[in-house]
């Protein structure tokens, strides 16, 4: 989420340097329910010490109202058979999204 996050906030200011105006905040899924409430919530305990800061970085892009984190069940998340193994199942019904039936 780190790391889409700093996408989200380099694409901004490409976009901005160009005279694009976008919408704010940009949306984006996870179907990790910890991460999200992390980035949420500005409290850290013992548990959440040891995060790297560029982790808290999200927090701050919410707070700016940059984005906007959203949960998503993983058997709904698109993205999940480009990043890890997903049972056939799973991606076949997206694959509406991925494959141009033409």
């Amino acid at each position: 989420m780190s790391e889409v996050s700093m996408e989200v906030v380099f694409i901004k200011n490409v976009l901005a340097f160009l005279g694009i105006k976008l919408e704010f905040p940009i949306v984006i899924h996870c179907d990790n329910v910890g991460a999200i409430y992390l980035a949420n919530n500005a409290k850290t305990s013992g548990r959440t010490k040891h995060i790297d800061t560029r982790y808290h970085y999200v927090r701050e892009f919410i707070e700016d109202g940059i984005v906007k984190i959203i949960f998503v069940r993983s058997e709904d998340n698109q993205a999940d058979p480009f990043t890890k193994n997903v049972p056939e199942n799973n991606y076949i019904k997206n694959s509406d999204i991925y494959l141009d039936k033409g």
